[in-house]
C-alpha cells in the first residue's frame, strides 16, 4: 500500500465523515508506504539519466521531506529509505583505461521535528551498490537507473501522531558536487495550500542538523526528494524468501555463484561468503530481478575451505539463505 501526503489526508478526512476510525494500514503480505508522491515510481528524475540538477546526495547537500503522521496499524518493522543513482566513477590508478566507482556512503535520519541526532542517523547505501553513471567516451561497468535502498530503523522511532521529518545526505567529505557524488531522484508534485514539505540544505557538513533553527533552509514547492518510510505487517510463521539450487563454478579467473529464489516479491540478492559459517559478509553486487547469477572476480575469489551460500530478500525485508557450500581444496 502507498500513502502519499494527499492520499493520507483525503483518507483520514474522509474516514472522520463516515464516522469510521481511520484504519488505513495494511495487507497481511505488502509494506505500507508513506511518502510525498503517489507512487514510488512517480520518482523519475535526476537519478535515472538526463540533467542531474545539482540533486546530489552531498557532504554539504542535504535533502529533507515532511511526512504525515503514519497510518495506525500492526506493524512489525519500519525501514526509511531514498532512490539513488548515477554513482560517479573515475580512471583506475595506472590503468586509466578501466573506471573504478568513487567510494562513499549515503544516509538516512528520520525524527518528528527537523533536527537529527546520531541516534536518528542511518546507513543506507555504499556507492558500490548504486547504479554507476554512463561514460560516452568510456566503458563503465554496473550503469542504470536509480533504484531504492532502505536501512531499518527502530518502529518506536516513526510517529504516528505527529509528522515524520526524513533526510538524506552524504558523510563522504569528497561529495561536494554532482561530478562527484551519487544523485537523489525527485517527483513533480503540487502543494496543497501552498504548505512547504520539503526543503534543500546546503549549510551541512557531513552531519544533518542539530538545531531545527538551522534546518529548513530552501524550499521546495513544486519537486519532492525520493524519500520515504516504509512499514511492514508481521510476517508469515514459514519463511517468506527460499534460497536454493545453489551451483559454484570456475570459469577462468572468475568464480560464477547461481541459486534460485522463491518468494512473493523478491527485491535482491547477493552472495556471502564465511570461514566458519557463523560470520557471513557479502561478496558480490546486489542483483534485483532474475537470473540470480553472480561472477565474483579473480580478487573477490573465495579461497579453498572458504562457505558460500546466496542470499535474498523481498520487499518487507525478509531474507532467505540458502546452504554453504564449501570451496574445495586442491587434490595433492
Amino acid at each position: 500500500m502507498i500513502i502519499s501526503y494527499l492520499a493520507l489526508s483525503a483518507a483520514l478526512a474522509a474516514a472522520a465523515a463516515d464516522g469510521l476510525p481511520p484504519a488505513l494500514s495494511t495487507s497481511a503480505i505488502m509494506p505500507t508506504i508513506v511518502t510525498l508522491a503517489p507512487s514510488l515510481h512517480e520518482y523519475e528524475r535526476f537519478a535515472d539519466g538526463g540533467p542531474d540538477a545539482n540533486w546530489y546526495a552531498g557532504f554539504n547537500n542535504a535533502w529533507i521531506v515532511k511526512l504525515p503522521p503514519a497510518p495506525p496499524g500492526d506493524f512489525a518493522r519500519a525501514f526509511i529509505g531514498a532512490k539513488l543513482g548515477r554513482a560517479k566513477t573515475r580512471p583506475v590508478a595506472g590503468k586509466p583505461w578501466l573506471r573504478e566507482i568513487i567510494p562513499g556512503k549515503v544516509y538516512a535520519g528520520i525524527s518528528n521535528s527537523p533536527a537529527w541526532t546520531s541516534e536518528q542517523s542511518f546507513f543506507i547505501a555504499e556507492t558500490r551498490d548504486i547504479p554507476a553513471e554512463a561514460d560516452p567516451q568510456a566503458r563503465v561497468d554496473g550503469v542504470g537507473g536509480g533504484e531504492w535502498f532502505w536501512a531499518e530503523v527502530p518502529l518506536a522511532q516513526v510517529s504516528f501522531t505527529q509528522p515524520n521529518y526524513l533526510i538524506v545526505w552524504s558523510p563522504t567529505n569528497y561529495f561536494t558536487k554532482a561530478s562527484s557524488a551519487p544523485i537523489l531522484a525527485a517527483a513533480d508534485i503540487e502543494s496543497p495550500g501552498g504548505e512547504t514539505r520539503a526543503w534543500l540544505n546546503r549549510s551541512v557538513q557531513g552531519v544533518p542538523p542539530r538545531s531545527r533553527g538551522a534546518s529548513l533552509e530552501t524550499p521546495l514547492n513544486t519537486l519532492a526528494p525520493a524519500i520515504a518510510i516504509k512499514l511492514v505487517p508481521p510476517g508469515p510463521d514459514e519463511p517468506a524468501v527460499s534460497v536454493a539450487d545453489l551451483s559454484v563454478a570456475r570459469i577462468g579467473t572468475k568464480t560464477v555463484v547461481r541459486f534460485s529464489a522463491a518468494g512473493e516479491d523478491v527485491a535482491d540478492a547477493w552472495v556471502e561468503a564465511s570461514r566458519d559459517q557463523l560470520e557471513w559478509q557479502r561478496v558480490s553486487r546486489l542483483v534485483r530481478r532474475p537470473p540470480y547469477m553472480f561472477a565474483l572476480p579473480a580478487e573477490k575469489a573465495p579461497l579453498p575451505g572458504t562457505f558460500l551460500r546466496g542470499a535474498a530478500r523481498d520487499i518487507s525485508g525478509a531474507t532467505g539463505y540458502s546452504d554453504g557450500y564449501m570451496i574445495p581444496y586442491a587434490p595433492r
